[in-house]
């Protein structure tokens, strides 16, 4: 079977991890990619190499006016519905690099599943409505304007038709990592006929090599945080900055916090009366698998999660997880046997949480053997291709009995 697999970006985030781990279980498909500067020679670009190269130069007015970089991958992603592949598997598709109408073409001419990674793909444009329901009827007046994906003009009501109308009756087959996402899904008006398959993320086994190289200090408790970007109020970092500022006075002596993601060095300046070691943004699983061998705590918050790898990574190498309850979170932390779960998404209560782990090394301890035991049971990378390739022999087969 030759599979393509069409994401924005190289690497980055959750999204371009699962990526790398379906492509060493399919070590003969193809990664076709839209954004970047350059690409390795086992990769597809939906943009041409050496204007790649010149729209990140001091060329980027001219070959942005001549070479426009959005409308020459949306073509070249379009194109795709004629190639040699068997089936396309998207991921972390905006509208960007490619429009929903180049999306219905290709998934009326070739076998295609999708993997949300977040909402995008039944919602006005936002990733995440969190408490917003108009994409259940219609969006507009978006409280979310300005927020990555949606820019600054509202045009969250002509998108959510758009979708209706190019998107919902088509026989799309889609990956929830979550059951929460999964169930958002099928209950939206867009994505009520579609065909939703859960199937959990996975853990690159180097994570779970951490945990026999722990070098843990007695006298100083470490916390890692990891964020994409700590700037990105998706994050959440407003929330770890109030838990953080409400135990500072018991633990900031006795504890260490480490910072992994873009922005790290802000978010230091932040976090004043804290021990900061700054690691910065970490794109190799063996430098963070190494940050997980030395620290105790993982402390998470977000508003809106969907599955993310990052704390599949700390249960993984043994740490001490303490995060919000939040989307898919609660599906991989059981609180008070695989980690710790505020009991509200907030600072306030995620720092009564995180006060419960730092006054006990015999809880992190227990918390952080179970949470390595669960991810070795339930999230491997064996049983995450084992379903990723039932799936992919499901829909090129009733995408052929489909046919007249």
């Amino acid at each position: 079977m030759k599979i393509l697999y069409v994401n924005n970006q190289l690497k980055l985030g959750g999204a371009e991890t699962v990526v790398h781990q379906l492509r060493r279980g399919f070590p003969d498909a193809q990664l076709a990619v839209a954004a970047g500067k350059t690409f390795p020679p086992n990769v597809l670009p939906l943009y041409p190499r050496l204007l790649a190269r010149l729209h990140h130069s001091r060329w980027q007015a001219v070959v942005s006016k001549f070479a426009p970089r959005d409308a020459w991958t949306d073509r070249a992603f379009r194109r795709l519905a004629n190639g040699p592949h068997d089936l396309i598997h998207i991921h972390n598709f905006h509208g960007k690099y490619a429009s929903i109408e180049s999306l219905s073409y290709l998934a009326k001419k070739k076998p295609l599943v999708w993997t949300f990674h977040a909402l995008w793909g039944v919602t006005g444009g936002c990733d995440h409505p969190r408490t917003c329901p108009r994409y259940l009827a219609a969006c507009g007046e978006c409280p979310q304007l300005g927020r990555w994906p949606l820019g600054n003009h509202d045009d969250t009501a002509e998108q959510l038709n758009k979708k209706l109308r190019l998107l919902a009756t088509l026989p799309l087959h889609i990956v929830a990592p979550s059951k929460w996402l999964a169930e958002i899904v099928r209950h939206s008006p867009v994505g009520k006929n579609w065909q939703v398959h859960q199937i959990p993320n996975a853990v690159d086994a180097i994570f779970e090599n951490a945990l026999s190289t722990k070098q843990l200090d007695t006298a100083k408790v470490r916390i890692l945080i990891v964020n994409r970007n700590f700037k990105d109020v998706q994050k959440g970092f407003e929330m770890i900055r109030t838990a953080l500022e409400a135990v500072a006075k018991s633990y900031s002596e006795t504890s260490t916090l480490i910072l992994a993601g873009e922005n790290a060095d802000w978010a230091a300046d932040e976090l004043r009366g804290w021990q900061c070691e700054v690691a910065g943004y970490v794109s190799e699983p063996a430098a963070l698998a190494a940050l997980h061998s030395r620290s105790d705590i993982f402390l998470f918050a977000s508003p809106a999660e969907n599955f993310p790898c990052v704390i599949l990574e700390a249960m993984a190498a043994g740490s001490c997880v303490v995060a919000t309850p939040t989307g898919g979170v609660v599906e991989q932390i059981q609180h008070n046997v695989s980690g710790l779960l505020a009991d509200e998404i907030s600072g306030p209560s995620l720092a009564e949480t995180l006060s419960l782990a730092l006054n006990d090394p015999t809880l992190r301890l227990r918390l952080g053997e179970a949470a390595r035991s669960r991810v070795a049971a339930e999230y491997t990378e064996r049983v995450f291709i084992q379903r990723h390739r039932s799936l992919y022999e499901k829909v090129v087969s009733s995408h052929h009995s489909a046919k007249p």
